[in-house]
């Protein structure tokens, strides 16, 4: 009987795939953001390799021109689907119905570029100066009012999306992606200084595709076809670079050289974080972070909420939507009691009805395990065997808790299963497990009772799913949320948080904080001299020091570039953060040994102290930039 179950399965899955290729393809058209180079390459690896083809979708990429503003032309028809930035959420907040289906840079390109001939190495020096800003660039208006700019305090001009109008010195800066234009200056041996958000703590999305509410709402199996095709072409894209380059400039365009497309490749690696994050992979938190940072800017109104400009995959089939629900975050307890509940429920029916719905129980996408009331393993399907290595006829009878749980938890996951049966409820847990070749991961329970034929609490089914890539992730996105790519300590965002935290429990305790303020001196001469990787390395070498001149209570972190900040706890008075300063100047001025060199560093460093300066964090702050720039006059003075 099964033999034939799976003969007519098969016949059953040839003729559907048969009438599927008699189907013929639905027209759609994609609209890019700018003109076709590597940005856009997982588009065309979708369309070339056949991935859009393969969902039933004809897909034409449509390039982009000066001017041209892609959510524009999705709204009027002109596009199904585009690609824009994080500015969608205004547009969003502005009436615009888009609904964002996915990201592709984890981490937005948008930057300002000035050339270093001009002395603009600051941010602030862009007062008065001519800027090219392109459109949808709502993020780097949101960086320049962080850094307290107002709209008149830069003359901005229509982008001509040329670096000629730059190095001929006809405007002072202008917005790049870091992916493309400053290879062009690289080439033209130009030195360049970029400006990122980043630095003010902003850090976005970037090109994301998007659709209409509408088209989600008539055309679900349309955009979620789109949506799953774009991702796996993006998948393909990354692990295949030169042959996606090789496509692009064959098929697509020569306006940029292999050498140029190989740089986007390579700089879109480290925006996109392919090995880490899965292309695609976006998060609502992050989503309303982006949000409220416009709002904190008076760019958007408080009770804006994200929800609505998410996509949810709405999925068909009972075997997709299980799938869905263990990859969307709250939604996978709802569904997954749903399933749970109906697999305790078939189960009587299979014990009394010779296995009728087994296959549903087998073929689960996620571990399903049958305990008895002593913990014993009645039941172990295919997904918990390629969980946890154990074949089912390695496992039966077999107490659940000694064969996979850890033996410091075992008391504590006995007491989990036995409230199951005595409370007659449903119990989530996670915790870690051991698999047969000794591998610690960690899962995810859900553990529901159901009664024998007596009406007794005789049995338990439990789910279980390997979370351990999960979590790994989650911890790797918090510290890339909270912690300094380069130098690991605490970024921006962090330091200011600990810092209120600092505050307040000053507060409570009438206690005294001391804040440095650091800055390297003649940083950029570093730079101009050993180049940005030997930069880098010595700023990996200076928080290293920051960090042994302070006590685990204090905190140290870099707000942006070669600034950072330190936070000093309970100290008694003044001297105190003196003598701090003093040896955290002693220990910057040790010469760092960088590969083949021997780099003299120093730094100017401001004090201020809580509550005889300031009580307020922004006013300490600015009162320890003052006395830091004081000591910098002073080092200049003495060259």
């Amino acid at each position: 009987m099964a033999i034939s179950t799976r003969i007519i399965c098969s016949l059953l899955l040839g003729l559907i795939c048969q009438g599927a290729l008699a189907v013929p393809l639905e027209p759609v058209n994609l609209q890019l953001k700018w003109r076709h180079q590597f940005q856009f390459a997982g588009y065309y690896a979708a369309k070339e390799k056949g991935f859009y083809r393969d969902v039933g979708l004809d897909v034409n990429i449509i390039e982009a021109q000066p001017g041209i503003d892609p959510i524009e032309q999705v709204i009027h028809g002109k596009a199904d689907f585009g690609v824009g930035t994080s500015e969608l959420i205004l547009d969003r907040a502005e009436g615009s119905p888009v609904v964002v289906l996915g990201v592709v840079f984890q981490h937005s390109p948008l930057n300002l570029v000035t050339l270093a001939s001009s002395g603009i190495d600051n941010i602030h020096k862009l007062a008065g100066k001519e800027v090219m800003i392109e459109h949808s660039s709502a993020e780097l208006f949101a960086y320049l009012r962080c850094e307290g700019f107002t709209k008149r305090a830069i003359n901005i001009r229509d982008h001509s999306f040329s670096t000629s109008d730059l190095i001929s010195k006809s405007v002072d800066a202008m917005s790049v992606y870091v992916t493309d234009e400053p290879f062009e200056l690289k080439k033209a041996n130009i030195n360049y200084n970029l400006f990122t958000p980043r630095m003010c703590g902003i850090d976005f999305y970037g090109d994301n595709f998007f659709t209409l509410e509408s088209t989600v709402t008539n055309s679900p199996k349309t955009v979620e076809a789109f949506r799953a095709a774009t991702a796996k072409g993006w998948r393909y894209a990354m692990d295949n670079v030169d042959e996606l380059i090789e496509i692009i400039h064959s098929k697509y365009s020569e306006r940029h050289d292999v050498d140029h497309l190989r740089y986007e490749a390579r700089m879109m690696r480290g925006l996109m974080e392919p090995e880490l994050i899965e292309p695609g992979y976006m998060n609502q938190g992050r989503w309303q972070h982006i949000a409220e940072t416009y709002q904190s800017l008076g760019l958007l109104d408080e009770d804006f909420s994200v929800s609505d400009m998410i996509y949810v995959n709405p999925n068909y089939g009972q075997v997709q939507r299980l799938k869905t629900a263990l990859l969307i975050g709250a939604g996978i307890l709802i569904l997954a009691l749903v399933i749970l509940f109906t697999i305790s429920y078939f189960y009587r029916q299979v014990k009394a009805s010779g296995n009728r719905f087994r296959t549903m129980f087998e073929h689960a996408p996620f571990g399903m395990i049958v305990l008895d009331d002593s913990h014993r393993i009645q039941s172990w399907n295919n997904q918990a065997e390629r969980t946890f290595l154990w074949k089912q006829d390695e496992v039966m009878g077999k107490d659940v808790v000694e064969t996979i749980v850890p033996k410091f938890i075992h008391q504590q996951i006995r007491d989990v299963l036995n409230r199951v049966l005595s409370d007659s409820m449903a119990v989530r847990s996670e915790n870690p497990n051991f698999r047969k070749d000794g591998e610690e991961i960690i899962c995810e329970w859900m553990n529901a009772p159901f009664k024998d034929n007596h009406n007794e609490n005789r049995y338990i089914v439990s789910m279980a799913r390997d979370i351990t890539e999960r979590k790994r992730l989650e911890t790797e996105l918090d510290r890339a949320a909270h912690y300094d790519g380069l130098t690991a300590i605490a970024n921006r965002r962090l330091i200011l948080d600990l810092f209120r935290g600092a505050i307040a429990n000053a507060q409570r305790t009438e206690g005294l904080l001391g804040v440095l303020f650091i800055d390297l001196n003649d940083f950029k001469k570093i730079n101009d001299d050993y180049g940005h990787s030997i930069g880098d390395e010595v700023l990996i070498t200076i928080a290293e020091r920051l960090k042994q001149a302070v006590r685990d209570s204090d905190f140290v972190g870099r707000l942006a570039g070669d600034e950072f900040l330190m936070i000093l706890q309970n100290i008694s008075d003044r001297n105190d953060a003196v003598a701090v300063s003093d040896k955290v100047a002693a220990l910057i001025a040790e010469p760092c040994h960088v590969e083949n060199h021997l780099i003299n560093t120093s730094a100017s460093i401001g004090i201020s102290i809580y509550p005889d300066d300031s009580k307020d964090l922004d006013e300490l702050i600015t009162h320890s930039d003052k006395n830091m720039y004081l000591q910098k006059a002073q080092h200049k003075s003495l060259q």
